[in-house]
């Protein structure tokens, strides 16, 4: 399992990716089964709406949080299904497509690490990577995941999680 860590944080940094959802993959999140913790694989229409809120014309950085399914979930007939890929085996299916994509929209990958333990938080938050992609600004963020050719392979992504995190955050001076 480790090395396919390894590979896949190859594979980010390589590729340059994010994992940031498009609005075309939006959807609304719900409890699970037996009230089961929420969640969360794509964002919802409401917080790409916050985001335009927000100052449009600074660079970005989008910390992203990833827990694997140790299966993919590909929808039933696709020709991916019969695969038997891992979550990790999607998603660096997603990173091969959605890497080179990113770049040609200014981003890149400004950290990427294998979470170890949670020292303060919830203890059921357990992430399999932890990243952060810097874009020039939002307008760059916004085309890479509008963009159709990412679109045509941002399934292979929602095959692939089981859980993540995106936070939008901008730069600021180190605390001394």
């Amino acid at each position: 399992m480790q090395h396919i860590r390894n590979a896949l944080i190859g594979l980010i940094a390589l590729a340059m990716t994010s994992l940031a959802a498009s609005p075309a993959l939006a959807q609304e999140e719900e409890m699970g089964e037996g009230g089961t913790p929420q969640v969360y694989v794509n964002s919802t229409p409401e917080a790409y709406a916050k985001m335009h809120q927000l100052p449009t014309d600074e660079p970005i950085y989008m910390l992203n949080l990833l827990r694997f399914n140790d299966e993919a979930k590909y929808e039933e007939g696709s020709e991916f299904a019969a695969n038997g890929w891992t979550g990790e085996q999607a998603y660096a299916e997603y990173s091969r497509h959605s890497g080179p994509i990113a770049q040609r929209f200014g981003g890149s990958v400004a950290f990427a690490g294998l979470p170890q333990l949670m020292l303060i938080g919830p203890n059921d938050e357990e992430w399999d990577v932890a990243f952060i992609v810097a874009y020039p600004d939002l307008a760059s963020f916004l085309s890479f995941v509008s963009d159709p050719a990412y679109r045509e392979h941002a399934f292979h992504r929602s095959a692939a999680i089981a859980d993540s995190r995106l936070v939008r955050m901008a730069a600021m001076p180190a605390p001394q």
